[in-house]
């Protein structure tokens, strides 16, 4: 995808769970002075709600719900195209303006050589990797010609006087130790992003936020997931050889949903 000159994928995040840093707050200084050297001068502080329901010590079999505010502190790039978004055990690059994955990589690596400098973790227990593309061809070819018939559901069957107004496909997938969730959501209208990335995902491009009537959003999420009760030691050059392994799962998922006309349109 990232060699196609007129790739669709419009927004790409890679995250990080890692043995927790409950001191995050208090090194986020000298963690916000390394960044904006290395490119990301902008930040800011979110707070978002949590709830964690808990047994309940005092009462034998009874639970209780803990709610808290769970703080992301997200320092963003001069355009605002990409942010690191780090969070006591966890964080994550995003960016829509993808390139390569190689490109994608090396931006990347400032954040885990910052966070294994500055915060140390002992070890990490899950990556994972999630693109989404917008297709949307032009009104007179329709989506048929760049989706492959199996993921367009009645519409694929029945008459072309019948119009799509929403679709949804989704299917997990295994591969070795790693697992693909592959969604692909069918609507006539303006495009918009899943609702668990609507509070932290950068402005959608300009190019992509206009497009309007029938279009595909495929959301491709894939995660490599360390064992049942087992960690990984905390390690930049194994974090960014698991990237590119998800990103090849990503890949081989999107070139099964689209057609050979599509990859030809984008090349």
């Amino acid at each position: 995808m990232g060699k196609l000159k007129n790739a669709p994928v419009f927004y790409v995040i890679a995250q990080v769970i890692h043995s927790p840093i409950l001191k995050l707050d208090s090194i986020v200084p000298d963690l916000q002075e390394r960044l904006r050297k290395e490119g990301f001068p902008g930040y800011q502080e979110q707070k978002q709600p949590s709830v964690q329901i808990v047994a309940d010590l005092n009462a034998s079999g009874t639970t209780k719900v803990e709610h808290s505010l769970i703080t992301s502190h997200i320092f963003t790039s001069r355009d605002q195209t990409e942010s690191l978004v780090v969070n006591p055990d966890n964080f994550s690059l995003q960016t829509v303006e993808y390139g390569t994955i190689e490109t994608f990589s090396e931006r990347f690596a400032i954040g885990i050589r910052a966070i294994q400098d500055l915060l140390a973790p002992d070890s990490f227990a899950r990556v994972g990797l999630r693109f989404l593309d917008a297709i949307a061809p032009p009104p007179e070819i329709g989506l048929a010609t760049y989706i492959r018939p199996e993921f367009l559901g009645l519409q694929a069957t029945l008459g072309e006087d019948w119009l799509m107004d929403y679709g949804f496909s989704e299917t997990l997938l295994v591969r070795g130790d790693q697992v693909t969730k592959a969604r692909i959501t069918i609507r006539s209208g303006s495009l918009s992003l899943p609702p668990d990335l609507v509070s932290i995902a950068p402005v959608i491009p300009v190019r992509f936020a206009g497009i309007s009537g029938a279009h595909a959003l495929l959301d491709t999420d894939t995660t490599f997931l360390a064992s049942q009760g087992t960690a990984l030691e905390f390690n930049e050059g194994v974090i960014l050889d698991r990237l590119k392994g998800l990103k090849r799962d990503i890949r081989d998922s999107f070139k099964a949903i689209v057609t050979e006309d599509a990859l030809r349109a984008w090349t």
